[in-house]
């Protein structure tokens, strides 16, 4: 018997490493760090590590000292890095006055000093395509320019021309050097932009000069402080560039602290082709879940790969973001190192990153004083391929790397539009669709139904001509015999028009001619009920259910999960509901005529333009793509302003109001309502804190 049980646990173990085997996990346990992604709607979703640590180096420096002993020093607040064509790697180590020149292992080829003029806290380095090497040396307020041996060949001091007064400030931190020559440094401090040098050295302009961040308070001032006011307030300067970056084609790469235009991309004009995007905005950080105080973001360096794709880090969040070429987010990790037991993987305070061309990607650590390296996974390296074969038009080729990709995360988004451009391209449009739509990519949507909406046409374009001649013809016919006879298509309903809410509910259609007239008559002959309005009033909850569900996924690239009516509908009648209160209240102090029944139809039938147009608005749209998009615009833009006019000519109609009397009454309700709005919340979260305080009692009383 114990025989049989042992050999039953034999197989049951067996089975399960063969299972275990079959089915390999995930490890997330390999790296110190989780990470993350966005898929098209903007939302956060965990996958697998991009990434993964390899190792450090630069810890030990070994150095021969005065007596010919090897001695082993660590960086002191190291500030740059740079890695090299041949992946030779140099650290800016700036409080040894030096640059650490490694090779791709991480072995020590030589130490730059520059003993015939020594350096002086040097925070930035780039090596030039034939070796030479450009050094800020911040503490001298100077660029050195040394060739491939470490010769001093030239110096780059502060800029001199009429353009710049006394009070520059020249402290180089970093710079770039273009296929032409051409060197862009950062200066500390320096509010003008990036100082641009030719070749030679001499002055040529400043370029990519941030824009000066003006908040509320301040256009308020400039309106009402004199101008001695103004003189002493604090002056308003463009925000100052941290790093600096370069690519292959001569785009240049900045960041800033700056609120907007953190990150930019600078074409040889000094122009953000970047303007419209943002970068670590939404971005999520373990830092500051762990932390009880808000932690501001502080980009501090960019960096580009041989295939476009942007890294960035923020040194107060501890964050390594990745963006494509088109700054499309790719994955970003987050982990914060403790000083004093630092672990491969996490950073204390990076302040410099750099890709190799293995794709080995290097992070400075100003902390820890050590480099971080890491290399991509077998997810992070499809995912690198598949966005670069995307970025050549090659959808086909790229199509199965995006499929593995979707083996290992079903919800990496961008998956689903690599595969469906392949489609695309194969003249696959219904697939091509239906994959645009789980991507979230309304203009693939809207480009695949506009070749399957030309191709329906092409086949039945003949049967659509023939209808339209029939139909013509029909209606050509229907009309002479109508005028001839006299007959009606449907018996007049006696019944139904002998119904006063009917009678009263026809009355909108008189509104919408004759606005004023009409909304007057609701008021004194009695021409709107409650009927009606409430009928309006469920016309228009109806017309929100349809816009929201039925239109077209090119017009609201809404995924289905977030086309809940409850919270839609709740808003709306809430809001609607407000204003009828709040309204008729400021007309009751103000002097208006209207009773509440008048405020209440009134603004039901104000509504009628939104359901008129609006219904048939989300239908139609399903047939339109992108193309017809002003036209959509045009419609919608209308509905909505025929509604608010009606809003107005209603007010100036029931309360007996001039023009101005009808702005301030529309400016009093809605500031009514704000304040309605502040007290009910206040009430609530005091109901809810009152709730806890009776519970707690209770609790305590039954104990």
């Amino acid at each position: 018997m114990r025989n049989h049980q042992s050999k039953s646990k034999y197989v049951l173990w067996l089975v399960c490493l063969i299972a275990l085997t079959g089915f390999p996990m995930i490890a997330s346990a390999d790296v110190p760090y989780r990470t993350f992604t966005e898929d098209s709607y903007e939302r956060t979703i965990m996958t697998q590590s991009a990434y993964s640590p390899v190792g450090v180096l630069a810890q030990e420096i070994p150095v021969v000292n005065e007596k010919g002993e090897v001695e082993y020093t660590s960086l002191q607040r190291p500030q740059d890095l740079f890695i090299a064509d041949n992946d030779d790697i140099y650290i800016a180590d700036t409080d040894n006055n030096r640059i650490v020149h490694l090779n791709e292992d991480g072995e020590l080829v030589r130490i730059i000093t520059l003993p015939e003029s020594p350096l002086n806290q040097p925070q930035g380095v780039f090596v030039a395509g034939n070796g030479d090497i450009y050094i800020a040396d911040t503490g001298n307020k100077r660029v050195v320019h040394l060739d491939k041996n470490a010769k001093l060949l030239n110096e780059i001091g502060r800029p001199e021309s009429p353009l710049i007064n006394e009070s520059f400030v020249y402290e180089p931190t970093n710079m770039v050097i273009d296929k032409r020559g051409f060197i862009y440094v950062v200066s500390k401090g320096s509010y003008h932009g990036i100082i641009q040098f030719t070749p030679e050295g001499k002055f040529d302009q400043f370029f990519g000069t941030n824009k000066t961040e003006v908040t509320l308070m301040d256009i308020i001032r400039r309106q009402f402080y004199s101008k001695e006011q103004l003189s002493r307030q604090v002056r308003l300067l463009p925000v100052t560039i941290r790093n600096i970056d370069i690519d292959d084609q001569g785009f240049i790469y900045t960041v800033s602290g700056s609120k907007t235009e953190q990150v930019k991309k600078l074409n040889i004009r000094g122009e953000n082709i970047w303007k419209e995007m943002s970068f670590n905005e939404r971005l999520f950080s373990l830092a500051s879940v762990e932390s009880d105080e808000l932690i501001e973001k502080q980009l501090t360096d960019v960096s580009l790969d041989q295939n476009g794709n942007v890294t960035i880090i923020d040194k107060s969040r501890n964050i390594v973001s990745q963006y494509d070429a088109n700054g499309t987010m790719l994955f970003y990790w987050s982990g914060r190192s403790a000083l004093g037991n630092s672990l491969v993987g996490l950073t204390a305070a990076p302040v410099a990153v750099e890709t190799n061309s293995n794709k080995r990607l290097y992070i400075l650590d100003e902390a820890l004083s050590l480099i971080q390296v890491y290399e991509p996974t077998e997810f992070g390296a499809t995912v690198h391929e598949a966005y670069k074969l995307m970025e050549e038009g090659k959808y086909a080729e790229g199509e199965q790397y995006w499929n593995k990709v979707l083996k290992l995360n079903a919800h990496f988004s961008p998956a689903y539009k690599g595969i469906a451009q392949a489609a695309f391209s194969r003249g696959e449009y219904e697939r091509a669709r239906a994959l645009f739509k789980l991507a979230g990519d309304g203009e693939g949507y809207s480009d695949s139904f506009w070749q399957i909406r030309l191709q329906w046409f092409q086949k039945n374009f003949s049967t659509l001509a023939n209808f339209a001649i029939i139909a013509g013809l029909v209606l050509w016919v229907f009309i002479k015999l109508k005028r001839k006879f006299n007959f009606r298509m449907m018996p007049k309903s006696n019944k139904l028009n002998s119904q006063t809410w009917f009678q009263q509910l026809k009355h909108v259609f008189y509104i919408l001619k004759h606005p004023i007239d009409g909304f007057g008559d609701l008021r004194y002959l009695n021409k709107g009920g409650y009927i009606s309005a409430f009928v309006i009033l469920i016309l228009t909850v109806v017309m929100l259910l349809v816009k929201s569900f039925y239109t077209s996924f090119t017009y609201n690239p809404v995924p289905v999960y977030a086309k809940g009516s409850t919270y839609m509908l709740t808003v709306f009648l809430a809001v609607w509901l407000s204003w009828v209160v709040c309204n008729y209240l400021v007309g009751s102090i103000k002097q208006g005529e209207a009773r509440f029944k008048d405020v209440f139809v009134g603004s039901c039938y104000s509504l009628f333009p939104v359901v008129l147009l609006g219904i048939p608005l989300a239908l139609i749209s399903n047939i339109f793509t992108q193309s017809e998009a002003s036209i959509y615009s045009s419609i919608e833009v209308g509905m909505l302003l025929w509604s608010g006019l009606l809003f107005f000519w209603n007010i100036q109609a029931l309360q007996n109001y001039g023009v101005g009397e009808t702005v301030l009454n529309i400016t009093l309700t809605v500031i009514t309502m704000t304040i309605m709005w502040v007290l009910v919340f206040i009430l609530i979260g005091l109901t809810s804190e009152f709730g806890n305080f009776v519970y707690t009692i209770y609790q305590e009383v039954s104990m």
